[in-house]
This record gives C-alpha cells, structure tokens and sequence, in this order.
C-alpha cells in the first residue's frame, strides 16, 4: 500500500516542479520583453521635420510694428549692387569739368538694406570727374563721373561706385556753336550710381 502511495504521489510532484520552472521563465521572459519599452520611454521625443521648422525665426511672419524678425541678422554693411541716387549740388558741363575735378552732391534717397535703412538721406556725397572732353565742330563733349566718397558718422568714408556716362548731342548744321553739344548738369540733377564693392556702415 505504501509504495503504491509512493507511485501515485511522485509524478504529481515532478509535473509541480516543471510547471514552477515554466512560470518562472515565462516571468524572466516577460521582463525581458518589457525592457525595451522603458528604456525608449525615457528618451526625448524628437520633432519632425515639419515641427522643428515652426521654430525657425527665419518662418515667423512680420510682427505688427513693421520690424522682420529677422532684423536682427540685417548686415551693418551695403552690399555690392546697391543703388546709390544722389542730387547735384552745382553745375557741371564737358566744357569746363577736368579729369580729377571733385564734385558735390547729396544723397537723395535713404540706402535701405533687409528693410534697415542704413544711410539717411541728405548724406553728403563727394564725387569725381573720371573723364571729359569738351565740344568742337562735328565732336560731341562728353563726361564720365563717379562717387568717391560719403560722410558716415561725421567722417568721410572712400567708396567705389559704377560710373555715369553722358554725352552731348551731334549738330552739323551751320552757324550751330560747339557749346550746343557739351554735357550739361544744372544744380539738382539725380544721377544714379551703383556700389561694386561693399560698404561697412559701423559705428
């Protein structure tokens, strides 16, 4: 009778032992498949491209007092190609301009760069003769002129623009004087030059 106790107590405790054994590594598995997704919610969440493009100054929009927000970024310099208009503050003629002769003049319009403007108008303006020549029978005059310099922040500062070139107009017909065909600029005329090298505005 014992023994037959024996036979049918000993399979139910080795199918208790195997099933103890299959729980614990269903639980070693289970951790290890969670480990992952605790180790991945810790790290930042990243933004998409899109997203991370909002945040960009370069994307906002004008605020509502007219300044970019990317004013900040404007250059303290004018660059290459600029405009630079100005207005004569004398006369000038092929007939009496000389190579080297100096002219005066002021800035008629402001020099605006990334809507900054940089220059005001009225800036004093020195300019000079590159070439003239003046009139004789069958030979226009002509004058070829430039911009040397402008006053910034009290002081002269050396620039180099693009020239201006004009020529006066051909008349072969008799008793017609040679001055009839000189270049002439009254006191006020807006002549239009553009930078070819960039200059600094700093203070």
């Amino acid at each position: 009778m014992a023994s037959a106790v024996r036979l049918a107590v000993g399979p139910i405790g080795r199918q208790d032992l195997v099933m103890q054994r299959v729980g614990r590594l269903s639980w070693i598995l289970l951790g290890l498949a969670l480990l992952p997704l605790s180790a991945c919610s810790g790290q930042p969440g990243l933004l998409s491209p899109k997203e991370d493009a909002k945040n960009l100054p370069f994307n906002d929009s004008a605020h509502s007092d007219g300044i970019s927000p990317t004013q900040a970024f404007a250059s303290s310099s004018i660059p290459a190609g600029t405009a630079i208009v100005v207005r004569l503050q004398s006369p000038l003629s092929s007939a009496e301009a000389r190579l080297g002769d100096q002219f005066q003049a002021v800035l008629d319009e402001p020099v605006v760069v990334q809507g900054q403007a940089l220059v005001p108008g009225g800036t004093a303006i020195t300019g000079r003769v590159l070439a003239a020549k003046f009139s004789a029978p069958r030979e226009p005059g002509y004058l070829r002129l430039t911009v040397s310099s402008m006053v910034l922040n009290g002081k002269a500062v050396e620039m180099h623009t693009s020239s201006v070139f004009a020529k006066g107009g051909s008349r072969d017909r008799a008793g017609s004087g040679s001055a009839a065909n000189d270049v002439q600029f009254s006191t006020g005329r807006r002549l239009t030059f553009r930078l070819i090298q960039p200059l600094p505005v700093q203070e």
